[in-house]
């Protein structure tokens, strides 16, 4: 079964740049705009007009690969690959691209900002951003995109296609009207990832298998979340906790009903509009370094289920550095 071992953490969320606090920042509900110091957690110039998600994104990656100590530049450029989830990362700039095309013109639109308009943009800015030259992908699942990500990278790894992945989910909150936007997903989270199995590293947080399900709205039959949970418990091993990030459509309600047959210990959180939450979760879960396993399981009305294993690890890191300044 292919899987990862985690080499490096980074969050950057509305109140916290600590992976330790990932689902427990200072600020809560739907934070305004402006809440990242950009120029304390993005030094340089380029960086102040991109569109916010790209911040996050690249923000939260610095503090990931400070905390992997060099694992990505250790191996060269063809060899790095980078995969991004994300549902709406541009929704919010393409909102204001259309108003400002209405009153003003297409002239009037940022340079800077107006390729973002294609979803793929936030992971090649990346890309250029720490010369990744193997591979670049983009996930937009409905809410599952960033634990499909996961999965998406440690089959690239399985094939041979890099060593060392940037593995990460990014979001902007929903405009104000769009359905959602209350509560909506905002921040990014990344993870260095390479290839489990191979010569173990000298420090991880541990592994992580993801696999994937379609429950059909409306369908009785479990057999598609049965398989992809077999497979990650097939040795009987089963996890102590299972996290499981739903809504309260159809999908999300028979999910959570055939984990409460299954798990001894569940805890079910709801999910905003977005894919970030349960990356949070899997993220909170490698930076308490609890030795325990868990599962974290999420699903979207349209259908996609997503299931991520974690085993921790003993090899882990022993400090995080100083990360970015959010506000």
């Amino acid at each position: 079964m292919s899987a990862l071992d985690i080499l490096g953490v980074g969050v950057c969320l509305p109140g916290t740049d600590k992976p330790t606090e990932a689902l427990s920042p200072a600020v809560t509900g739907t934070p305004g705009p402006g809440w990242l110091d950009v120029a304390a957690a993005l030094p340089g110039r380029g960086y102040k007009r991109l569109p916010s998600a790209c911040q996050y994104l690249l923000a939260a990656t610095g503090n990931a690969l400070a905390d992997a100590d060099g694992a990505l530049s250790a191996v060269p450029a063809e060899r790095r690959g980078v995969v991004v989830g994300t549902d709406n990362a541009g929704m919010a700039l393409l909102d204001e691209q259309d108003r400002t095309i209405i009153g003003r013109g297409a002239d009037a639109i940022a340079p800077l900002t107006a390729p973002y308009f294609a979803m793929s943009l936030f992971a090649s800015r990346l890309a250029t951003e720490h010369q990744v030259n193997g591979f670049t992908l983009t996930v937009n699942s409905p809410r599952t995109a960033a634990l499909d990500a996961l999965g998406a990278g440690a089959r690239a790894l399985a094939a041979d296609r890099a060593d060392v992945l940037v593995v990460g989910a990014t979001e902007e909150s929903l405009p104000a009207g769009e359905p959602g936007a209350d509560g909506s997903d905002t921040g990014a989270v990344a993870l260095i990832c390479a290839r489990a199995g191979d010569t173990p590293p000298a420090s991880s947080y541990g592994t992580v298998q993801v696999r994937d399900a379609f429950l059909e709205p409306g369908a009785r039959s479990g057999r598609a979340l049965e398989n992809a949970w077999r497979a990650l418990t097939e040795d009987g091993d089963r996890p102590s906790r299972v996290d499981a990030v739903v809504d309260d459509s159809p999908v999300g309600e028979a999910v959570k009903a055939w984990l409460d047959n299954r798990c001894a210990d569940l805890t079910v959180s709801p999910a905003g509009a977005g894919a970030l939450t349960p990356l949070r979760h899997l993220v909170a879960a490698l930076a308490a370094r609890d030795g325990h396993s868990r599962i974290v399981v999420t699903a979207a009305a349209e259908g996609n289920v997503a299931f991520a294993r974690l085993d921790a690890s003993a090899h882990v890191p022993l400090i995080h550095p100083p990360q970015n300044r959010s506000r």
